[in-house]
C-alpha cells in the first residue's frame, strides 16, 4: 500500500511485514495502525490522523513501511486557516 499527502509518501510492504509484534502500532499515537490477530500484519486503519512522525518506520525491524519526504513549516502554515 502507498498514499501520498502533499510532499510525503508512505509505503507500506505488507510481504515484508513479518515481525508479528506490532511494535509500529505500539509506536503509533495517532492510532493510524492497528494489529490484525489473524494474520500478525500491521493495517492501515486511519490515513488521515497520519502526521508523518516517522516513528512507525523508525522501529520497523523488517523495514516493511517507508515514508519519503517532509514538510516545511511553510507547508504546515499554509494548511492553517489563521
Amino acid at each position: 500500500m502507498k498514499w501520498t499527502a502533499g510532499k510525503i509518501t508512505y509505503a507500506y510492504d505488507e510481504e515484508q511485514c513479518t515481525c508479528g509484534a506490532a511494535l509500529c502500532v505500539e509506536a503509533c499515537a495517532q492510532r493510524v495502525l492497528d494489529a490484525n490477530e489473524e494474520t500478525d500484519k500491521m493495517e492501515i486503519v486511519n490515513t488521515v490522523q497520519c502526521i508523518f512522525c516517522k516513528l512507525c518506520e523508525e522501529i520497523c525491524p523488517t523495514k516493511a513501511i517507508s515514508i519519503q519526504g517532509a514538510l516545511t513549516l511553510d507547508d504546515v502554515v499554509r494548511e492553517q486557516d489563521w
